[in-house]
Formats: structure tokens, C-alpha cells, sequence
């Protein structure tokens, strides 16, 4: 299935030959499923508290299909990020809990996580989600770009 912002993602991937991830708020997999299946040498982490188990079925079904470069952290994303060395991503893709507060904190827990020249980024900045545009703001100000009209924001390191 295809989307604006899945397409973005990937194409973004594939033009600057990322090769470590982490998506935030996995949810049915498809951004997962899509940039594993479509990227052969991109190692990915996903990380979602998965409340609908169906739905966590299915992402570790895709976890499990490419278990030599796919993660999955069934948890909270503020815990997860202990779990990662700084520096050691190439992008970190923010979709998870979408309250101002969530959004703040996952910036200020995955932002020492992605290398320098790396990005990070996420989904639903749109009126929306005033939460999220109002934590991307506060937080990189005229450095956000906006990558699809009402869906990716992102900041280069």
C-alpha cells in the first residue's frame, strides 16, 4: 500500500544510502514493512507499545521475516531510547504518541541517537496534530522543513 509519506521515506532512504534507523510508533507495520522490504541493507528498529494486539502480531511476523536487519522494542519509546548509543543512527522517523509532551520528549531522547549529517523527522505535522507542530517548532524553529504538504517535517544534523 502505498502513501505520501511512505514514498517520501523511502525515496529519502535510497538517495542518501541510509543504512540504520529507527521508526517511532510502528503501528500496522507498513512504513516497517516497506522500508525493510524495499532497502536490502537498511538495519531498522522499531519501537511501539502495540495496543492492538493484532496489530503487534503483524509487525513481529515482519520482524521475524527480516530478523537479520529488523528490530522490535515492545515498548514505550522514552525506554527504548536508553537502548540505543548515541550517534548511531542515520534517521530517527517520529509517528508515535502525538501529545505536545510525547513529541518533545522523543526529539529530546532520539535526537543524540542520529549522527551527525543524519536527520530526524516524523509524521502529521498538520493542524491536526497541533501537539506535534507545536513541539517541532519549539524545538528546531525555521530548521523544519516539510518534506509532503500536511504530513513529514524534518531537520538535517
Amino acid at each position: 500500500m502505498s502513501s505520501p509519506h511512505r514514498d517520501t521515506l523511502s525515496a529519502f532512504v535510497r538517495k542518501h544510502g541510509w543504512t540504520r534507523g529507527a521508526e517511532l510508533g510502528v503501528d500496522k507495520g507498513l512504513l516497517f514493512h516497506r522500508l525493510l522490504r524495499d532497502h536490502p541493507a537498511l538495519s531498522l528498529l522499531g519501537v511501539d507499545v502495540f495496543p492492538v494486539p493484532e496489530r503487534r502480531d503483524r509487525c513481529e511476523g515482519i520482524a521475524a521475516e527480516y530478523a537479520e536487519r529488523a528490530s522490535l522494542l515492545i515498548m514505550r519509546t522514552d525506554e527504548a531510547s536508553g537502548l540505543v548509543s548515541d550517534g548511531s543512527l542515520d534517521f530517527v522517523f517520529i509517528d508515535a504518541d502525538h501529545s505536545y509532551a510525547a513529541v518533545v520528549t522523543d526529539i529530546a531522547l532520539w535526537l543524540p541517537k542520529v549522527k551527525a549529517g543524519g536527520w530526524i523527522g516524523g509524521h502529521d505535522y498538520n493542524t491536526k496534530w497541533p501537539g506535534v507542530v507545536r513541539a517541532v517548532d519549539e524545538m528546531f524553529g525555521g530548521r523544519v522543513q516539510r518534506l509532503n504538504p500536511g504530513s513529514i517535517w524534518g531537520v538535517w544534523l
